[in-house]
């Protein structure tokens, strides 16, 4: 186990210039390299509180970004048109790919990983999409699913 400080908020229960105790391989293989956290040595902790300012402002930057964004998000309404059969079981299936194009068409742009779709939607019907912008912030994303048959 390694203990590190953490640099940006980016799990609901670490605040920045936190220290906490993470396996040795989740630091060294995305906390450090990724610049979220840095291995806590008493330099480094004194470092950072020096920071904390500017990074707690850059965090609320994201934050206020974010809540932007999931206001526009909960404007929209995903309405899609599939061929599905009698029983509702569509041929195709949306994806977070699906969703994360239809965002991008709204000039949303947000990352694949942010949508907390879990399987993905293959019957028709509507669906409410949780989507995490930032530790502090979710929304979700309405979606209707519709056969050519049903919508006329």
């Amino acid at each position: 186990m390694t203990k590190v400080i953490v640099l940006e908020k980016f799990k609901k229960n670490w605040s920045i210039g936190s220290v906490v105790t993470v396996k040795d391989g989740y630091a060294r293989n995305y906390l450090i390299p990724n610049g979220k956290a840095k291995i806590a040595t008493t330099k480094n902790i004194a470092d950072i509180k020096v920071m904390e300012d500017s990074l707690l402002n850059k965090d609320n930057e994201s934050k206020q970004l974010a809540q932007n964004t999931a206001n526009a998000i909960g404007k929209l309404n995903f309405i899609k048109e599939i061929a599905a059969k009698e029983n509702g079981e569509l041929y195709g299936s949306i994806s977070v790919t699906d969703i994360v194009s239809f965002l991008t068409e709204n000039n949303i742009s947000i990352q694949k990983k942010s949508v907390k779709l879990g399987g993905k939607i293959k019957t028709i019907g509507e669906y409410s999409v949780e989507i995490e912008l930032h530790p502090e912030v979710d929304c979700s994303l309405s979606i209707e699913i519709l056969s050519p048959k049903t919508s006329s």
